[in-house]
Parts: C-alpha cells; structure tokens; sequence
C-alpha cells in the first residue's frame, strides 16, 4: 500500500473538525477525492459493533485485522475517560487506520482527512507508511466558544457522545492546550504548512470550506504535495 497524502484538521473539542471533515469528504478538489477519517467516531464505531461474537474485521492483501478484547477495552477507555493513546497503543492505532483505508480503497490521487489523529507528537511517526501529512489546517477556538459549540450540536454530529458530558468538556480542551496544540509548532518545524482559521460561535463547514478553496497554499499542498 502506497503512503496516501492527508490533510490534517487541527483544533479544540467543538471547533467543528468533524463537520469539516465530513463536508470535505462530499467535496472535490481538481477531481481528487477527501477521504474522512474521524478517529474518535472510528473507536465509538468499533465498540458499538464490537461484541464477542461478533468481532470488527478488514481485510488487507488477504489477511484479516481483528480486535481483542485488551484492545476494545483499551479503546474503551480512551473514549470514556478522553485519555490518547500513547506508545504501547501504536499497533492498535495503524490497525485502525488501516482497517479505515483498506475498507476505502484509496487511490493514489486522494487526500486523506485526518481528525483526531494524529493528536501528539509522538503520534505522527505511528503514520509512517500508511499517510503523509502534506499540509494542516488549525481551527482556533477559545475555550468559552468551544463549550457553547458544543452544548449547541450546531451540526447534529455530538448527539448521543459519552465524551461530551459537561465534566469532560473543559478537561478535554485542557488536554488539547496542553498536548495536541504543540503540534502546530512541531509540524512547522517539519515544513508542513499550517493555515489558521478563526472559529466562532456559529460558523459553518461551507464557510470553512470557502476558504480554504480560496487559499493558494491549500490548492497547492494537497494538488502538488
């Protein structure tokens, strides 16, 4: 499987990475297609199918890719509690991702969206083979408009999450700030491009979208990259 190229959405809880992610992946850029991948509704996805009869399965160049039971409760309790995964979760990640990929059947001209995932430094390397990171986009948003984003489920994608009860709200923002954010700074470092776009209460994916077709390094990173 050849490294596709991806598009990294960046941002707090709330700022609207799944709307945006979901919205790209209806969209087209010069013919070539976004592939959506959201890792946290991927993990609620595999506990909600996930029992032990029936086990989530891919298949890739024949083999089949299954979760056990250390894995679902791990994924388990990165969802309840809004704790990354770290080194000792590094396989379970790229099986996750390579499930999503060999259920999607990438071309070679797509642009993987990437939505919680990579979410800390030592994440990134985890990527190796499977995507590369060719540009990001930050959705900066301050802590009171995240809240009041979410609380208002603008977009109908938070109904029903666990992980957006009121006592996990701030802790997940804080989390952010303190271990996701750093990554701007690291992948600038990397010369991955970073485009910021400011977040308010109210706006919508079509916006985002707007200008982000708009900008030259967006066209340019994810056509030429």
């Amino acid at each position: 499987m050849t490294a596709i190229k991806s598009l990294l959405l960046l941002g707090p809880p709330g700022a609207g990475k799944s709307p945006l992610s979901q919205y790209l992946g209806r969209q087209l850029l010069s013919g070539r297609r976004f592939l959506s991948f959201d890792f946290g509704q991927e993990l609620r996805h595999i506990l909600e199918t996930w029992s032990e009869q029936t086990v989530p399965t891919g298949r890739l160049n024949g083999l089949q890719i299954s979760y056990d039971s250390q894995e679902i409760e791990r994924i388990c309790q990165t969802v309840e509690k809004g704790i990354l995964f770290e080194e000792s979760d590094r396989e379970l990640t790229r099986k996750i991702l390579t499930n999503f990929l060999n259920k999607n059947s990438p071309s070679a001209t797509d642009i993987l969206v990437l939505n919680g995932l990579p979410r800390h430094e030592g994440q990134v390397a985890w990527l190796e083979g499977l995507t590369r990171i060719v540009l990001a986009v930050n959705l900066d948003c301050p802590e009171d408009i995240s809240i009041r984003r979410i609380l208002a489920n603008l977009d109908g994608d938070r109904t029903s999450r666990a992980d957006d009860r009121p006592e996990m709200i701030s802790h997940r923002y804080h989390l952010y700030e303190e271990r996701t954010k750093p990554l701007l700074s690291f992948l600038t470092k990397q010369g991955i491009p970073v485009i910021a776009l400011t977040v308010n209460e109210t706006i919508r994916p079509e916006l985002l979208w707007q200008k982000l077709f708009l900008n030259e390094a967006f066209n340019r990173n994810l056509i030429n990259g």
